[in-house]
């Protein structure tokens, strides 16, 4: 069996990023996108992977897959991470009809590993560390239907003997990301001395940086690990959001005037005041633990925006 490697969401922030590690580490790489025209995060790579045009949800999806007959398939291909997706038969479709075809397709034929990609949205509110074996009570559509999704790949996983894992990520942030999703959009007004407009100073998270993230995933391509096992990609610490922006203006040492409540607010009904990953499972079963505490990785992301911000004009 030879390595292919394929990747869903190719195109996407962290899939684009994990593509990109693969064809450093002069790997055979396969993505599923519905257009042939690469976005902006790819396009230089189009004579480095093999292009597959082809829907999730399509009928023809078992027959490319039987064409390349993946060893290693990674999952990213979602909907609703960004605020303005929304649609909610658009949600069920990509993130849980999607994850459902590609799965039945990929198991025709024998494979080493499926990472289906998970969120920490699927834990909702909790008085701790969120634990991969805790109850799920998700508080939006996007977190409801991503867990329906692991609990659709774990059931596949437990029941057919499938090599089938799931990595929870914690709002991984990098080169790539997204303009308009929150240390992006710091960074760029930052660099440029412009007001910076915030929803709530108080919000935390577990920001992952994206090298530590693609690290798992390469991790798990060397491990025999027991199917429908469930990861946290986190660091284990949370910072606020004001933290994160003190970080970013003294790294980009800019000018830029915060108006807090300049934004609204993302439609939950609450934030929590706590909201990070417990990563015991991930050192001890996968061995990885996030090398980059956020000022190192912030430090890294304002760097590569400096010398690539021509991308996101």
């Amino acid at each position: 069996m030879s390595n292919e490697f394929l990747v869903t969401g190719a195109t996407g922030f962290v899939g684009s990023n994990i593509v990109r590690r693969l064809i450093s580490k002069n790997k055979n790489v396969h993505v599923i996108v519905r257009n042939k025209n690469l976005n902006w995060r790819i396009r230089d790579l189009f004579s480095k992977i093999t292009i597959h045009e082809v829907d999730l949800l399509a009928p023809d999806l078992l027959k490319v897959i039987n064409k390349i007959k993946p060893s290693y398939i990674f999952h990213l291909a979602a909907y609703g991470s960004l605020p303005q997706e929304k649609d909610l038969n658009t949600l069920l479709e990509t993130n849980l009809l999607g994850t459902a075809n590609l799965i039945n397709a990929v198991k025709q034929n024998k494979f080493k590993l499926f990472i289906n990609t998970g969120s920490s949205s699927e834990y909702g509110i909790k008085e701790k560390a969120m634990e991969e074996t805790d109850l799920l009570v998700p508080i939006n559509n996007y977190g409801v239907i991503k867990a329906s999704s692991t609990l659709y790949a774990n059931r596949e996983a437990i029941r057919e003997n499938l090599p089938i894992v799931t990595f929870r990520l914690f709002s991984p942030y990098g080169p790539y990301e997204y303009p308009t999703r929150l240390i992006p959009y710091v960074i760029l007004r930052a660099l440029k001395n412009k007001t910076i407009k915030l929803a709530n100073k108080k919000s935390v998270r577990d920001f992952t940086y994206i090298e530590d993230v693609v690290n798992a995933y390469m991790r798990a391509c060397n491990l025999n690990l027991k199917p429908g096992e469930i990861f946290n990609i986190a660091t284990g610490t949370q910072y606020s959001v004001k933290e994160l922006v003190d970080r970013v203006l003294e790294k980009t040492r800019s000018l830029s005037r915060i108006e807090w409540g300049g934004m609204p607010s993302q439609e939950r009904q609450f934030e929590p005041t706590i909201w990070k990953g417990d990563t015991k499972k991930s050192r001890k079963i996968l061995g990885w633990r996030a090398l980059h505490e956020l000022s190192e990785g912030i430090e890294k992301t304002v760097e590569w925006f400096k010398k690539n911000s021509t991308l996101y004009e």
